[in-house]
């Protein structure tokens, strides 16, 4: 497996640099709309309020224990930002993009439950989640501030994400910072997207969280590349890492996605994740183990249906929890272009000759987009 994963690696890296060599990058490998600036670019600024709205109802159970019924979002999974581009001249712009989560039930956006919260803790109306100033170049995009990293945001498939019934929360993959949760504080991030591939790199300069002091010289990094149509017209593959300071080796995640245009605007799109998992706690009690996450997407018109499930496996043997298979179900019905409704099962079900804890959650509810 190990000697697969690096020739992997070595075919996302070699495939596109066939392309660049012989010559300057020029505007006919690197289009306009991609993650470079256009030289047509006129001088100018623009700027554009966004966000997002849940109203949800959720039922959560753990084994042993009674149910939990909320119906508002009680996630903090709204957004409300603005992000905007001005135009320098050259083939360069600045952009930015300023981001924060917003909670439409109880109006705490954090969404820290009590286990998480200190004695010190209060709710917030506004907490920050991404925040940053970039500079779009003929050669790429560079940005500094708060952001998600390449690990967390390639091949992100799961349409419950950000619900109370996504595999992150379902203990169906990982769910640290240092790979599919969370931003990083102080970074600074580089992307390219090039015809069929993209690369990304980021460097995290203190600790990925608001208390974090910038003399603390971090040293974390991670990096992505993606390249679609490797060979087969659909057919896609992600390699992603982060590397923490403070461990042995690094997070690791290799993505194999294959999408299929069917008749009368149907679609279907089949993927396989693997993780090789170094940190993270909140899904391993050693923090360490691995995942094998298969899923599949169906979409006709406006609905779209999904089913995922995943095996994980601790590094530390018997009797620790992180064990186990969960999976979900999850459905979304567009009512417009900026109106969802949706719908979603989850459940994990941990190894009996461990103390993984049993839970399902099921969900519904509705979006807004403006």
């Amino acid at each position: 497996m190990k000697q697969l994963q690096k020739y992997l690696v070595l075919a996302l890296v070699a495939v596109p640099l066939v392309g660049f060599t012989g010559g300057a990058m020029t505007n006919s490998v690197i289009k306009p709309n991609e993650a470079v600036a256009s030289p047509a670019l006129k001088k100018g600024s623009s700027a554009k309020l966004y966000g997002r709205l849940y109203s949800q109802y959720s039922n959560t159970k753990s084994e042993g224990s009674e149910s939990n019924t909320t119906i508002f979002d009680d996630e903090g999974m709204g957004r409300i930002g603005f992000k905007g581009k001005s135009a320098i001249g050259s083939g360069y712009a600045i952009n930015y993009k300023v981001e924060w989560a917003i909670d439409l039930g109880d109006g705490d956006s954090s969404g820290l439950d009590k286990e998480d919260m200190g004695s010190n803790d209060k709710g917030h109306a506004f907490t920050n989640k991404q925040s940053w100033l970039g500079v779009l170049t003929p050669y790429g995009q560079f940005k500094f501030g708060s952001m998600e990293s390449p690990y967390k945001y390639l091949a992100k498939h799961d349409i419950l994400h950000d619900t109370l019934a996504q595999m992150r929360d379902t203990r169906g993959i990982s769910q640290g910072t240092m790979s599919h949760s969370g931003y990083w504080k102080t970074a600074g991030f580089y992307e390219l997207k090039a015809g069929n591939f993209r690369f990304a790199a980021i460097r995290g300069f203190s600790n990925h969280d608001e208390a974090a002091a910038s003399s603390n010289n971090k040293k974390d990094y991670g990096f992505g590349a993606e390249y679609k149509n490797l060979g087969i017209k659909g057919l896609s593959l992600v390699y992603a890492m982060n590397h923490d300071h403070s461990a042995d080796k690094e997070n690791e995640k290799y993505t194999i996605t294959y999408d299929m245009k069917l008749a009368d605007k149907q679609k279907i799109k089949v993927w396989y994740m693997h993780e090789d998992v170094e940190i993270d706690s909140k899904m391993f009690d050693s923090s360490a183990g691995e995942v094998d996450w298969y899923g599949i997407h169906y979409s006709s018109g406006p609905m779209k249906l999904q089913y995922s499930i995943a095996n994980t496996e601790s590094d530390a043997g018997s009797a620790t929890e992180g064990d186990g298979t969960a999976y979900n179900v999850g459905m979304q019905y567009k009512l417009s272009k900026t109106s969802r409704f949706y719908a979603g099962y989850s459940d994990h079900d941990g190894d009996a000759n461990n103390n993984t804890t049993d839970f399902r959650t099921y969900i519904f509810g509705l979006r807004h987009d403006f």
